[in-house]
């Protein structure tokens, strides 16, 4: 994956580096965190975009656990709902 898009991601911040992004075992709690994470993200289309456009098939990408297919998608991120965007 190119990384010069992802530049500046929220994820790569210190206080951020510590959660199990890669994890194929996190809990609920943890999963939001990163999703609260990925919300507040500058990068966050381009890293939805590289995650759709890749075959990622693990971690956590740009608010949602590629870890676990069965999981239903979300069609926002908790706490960043999309006004004025046609369904």
């Amino acid at each position: 994956m190119s990384t010069e898009p992802l530049a500046g991601a929220a994820c790569a911040r210190p206080e951020n580096q510590t959660l199990p992004w890669i994890s194929e075992n996190t809990s609920p709690l943890i999963r939001a965190r990163m999703a609260r994470v990925c919300a507040s993200c500058p990068v966050l289309a381009s890293c939805a975009l590289e995650v759709a456009t890749t075959d990622t098939t693990a971690g956590f990408w740009a608010g949602h656990d590629r870890t676990a297919p069965d999981l239903p998608e979300q069609d926002t991120l908790p706490g960043f709902e999309l006004s004025g965007v046609a369904a």
